[in-house]
């Protein structure tokens, strides 16, 4: 017994000792959190976010509101899990009865709000078992396919993303979004079509500073789908497809980035075609897109230029009938151009934006306005006063691909209906903006900047008969320019 006892003891002590080996090898969790806190106030004229009239130059708006953006990152090792929360509330109610507003909720007096908090991701990521430098991320998570944010898919999506660096040089991605779920179908009442994207690329950097991505998409879409991926434009509704309608896209091109001493240029041009079928009929598209950017930094100055075009239809094309010539994205987050306009994109204020009540002519979803597509000449300035300080411009001018049909009627479901078939105007406006950002305190950044936009002639259009002035076929239809002034306090962690 007491032989046995020894060695028992002994026994226990080796496996003591290897399980505290091992546990002293095994990684440790951790995790962390961080994120932004936002505090913004703006005023604007003439946005015409609600009603899409341009005619008037009395629908000014002053208010403030909230976005806190919580990143929870649980990591135990090289495997990760990552809850991305939002929050976002206007200052004081702003709609009746208390049920929120378009920013998500409000602060009121002596009232918690309940159900304001968004789930953005819910992912884990993880490396691949056996195939070295692969890693793989499933749930719900930020698009990763271009380097250039918002040119096609951007914001958030639930799937599967798989990246692959098969040499020091190239690497592999794909892509799998689910954007709407069949589930049993519309022969049990589920009226949802299967819809569902593919984005393929392989980055290839040849040498130190150049990187080239190729790229490679095919969607699919049945019936209605998500406005982010489909507008009403030209007269078009969404509402206008029903279940046994189908559309295909196939998308290519090639994005890139050149770096080398104090200038950048990062070129994207991308090919679309694929069939849509509404009805009994059925179009071709055929659309480009072809986005360049560039800057030169000289010392605390650093000037960027873009140029941009995409194509579109004709006024009097027939979308039922005749190609699709305007280029529709997976998925902008109404974040195309951001950042080098405070109105023809999301500046300080990124809830505010040109005719956001309607996706089809929203500059920050629809790249293009409406059917008729968009050639844009933009450049902006940065100069660093200190370390902390620096003020700023941009300068933005816009027309569109084709003439706009000025006398159609504008509704946020459809975007223009076209009159008579005739183009009559191609400028847009000229946008200039002002701003500074003064980096106050650690992790803190004040921003202020002030925006005004030079309306031109092709955003006039008629409002829907409802809203057209008795005996008139059309109102007034002359525009009216658009400003804003905007402030926002920052906290990033």
């Amino acid at each position: 017994m007491r032989k046995f006892l020894a060695v028992l003891t002994a026994l226990i002590a080796t496996l003591a000792l290897v399980a505290a080996d091992a546990s002293a090898q095994a990684p440790a969790p951790k995790v962390t959190i961080n994120g932004l806190v936002d505090m913004v106030t703006s005023w604007s004229d003439n946005m015409s976010i609600d009603d899409l009239n341009l005619t008037k130059d009395d629908d000014d708006e002053w208010y403030a509101r909230t976005r806190l953006r919580p990143d929870i990152t649980a990591e135990l090792g090289t495997t990760k899990f990552v809850l991305g929360l939002e929050i976002d509330f206007t200052w004081g109610q702003t709609n009746q009865p208390r049920s929120g507003t378009l920013a998500g909720g409000f602060a009121d007096l002596n009232v918690d709000q309940a159900g304001i908090i968004e789930l953005k991701w819910g992912y884990l990521e993880f490396d691949v078992p056996g195939l070295a430098g692969a890693r793989l991320r499933l749930g719900a998570q930020p698009w990763a396919v271009m380097y250039k944010p918002a040119v096609f898919a951007t914001g958030d999506f639930g799937g599967a993303h798989f990246t692959w660096g098969v040499t020091p040089g190239i690497r592999v991605n794909l892509t799998y979004a689910q954007i709407e779920e069949e589930h049993t179908g519309p022969n049990d009442g589920f009226t949802l079509g299967e819809d569902w994207a593919f984005v393929g690329s392989v980055e290839i950097s040849p040498f130190k500073g150049l990187d080239i991505r190729p790229i490679y998409s095919y969607a699919r879409f049945e019936g209605t789908t998500s406005g982010s991926s489909r507008q009403g434009r030209g007269g078009i509704s969404a509402g206008s497809f029903t279940a046994g309608d189908t559309e295909t896209r196939h998308t290519l091109g090639v994005d890139a980035r050149w770096r080398s001493g104090p200038f950048s240029f990062d070129p994207t041009i991308l090919y679309q075609l694929g069939e849509r079928q509404l009805g009994a009929t059925e179009v071709d598209r055929s659309a480009w897109l072809l986005d360049l950017r560039g800057g030169w930094q000289a010392g605390p100055l650093l000037v960027e230029g873009a140029f941009i075009y995409t194509t579109g239809n004709d006024a009097g094309d027939n979308l039922t009938s005749d190609d699709i010539n305007y280029f529709e994205p997976i998925s902008t987050d109404t974040s195309f151009y951001a950042g080098w306009a405070e109105i023809w994109a999301l500046g300080i204020d990124y809830f505010n934006i040109l005719n956001s009540g309607a996706a089809g002519l929203n500059p920050g979803v629809a790249i293009g306005y409406d059917r008729y597509g968009l050639m844009r000449l933009g450049v902006r300035a940065t100069y660093a006063l200190t370390p902390t300080f620096s003020v700023r411009g941009a300068l933005t001018f816009n027309w569109t691909a084709e003439d706009v049909d000025t006398d159609g009627a504008i509704t946020a479901a459809s975007g223009i209906t076209p009159a008579d078939g005739n183009g009559d105007d191609n400028y847009l406006g000229t946008e200039i903006d002002l701003g500074l950002t003064w980096r106050f305190a650690p992790g803190v950044a004040f921003d202020l900047v002030g925006g005004y936009m030079f309306a031109g002639d092709a955003l006039k259009s008629a409002t829907s008969t409802a809203n057209r002035p008795a005996g008139t076929t059309r109102p007034n239809n002359d525009v009216e320019d658009v400003k804003t002034v905007a402030a926002r306090v920052r906290y990033t962690f």
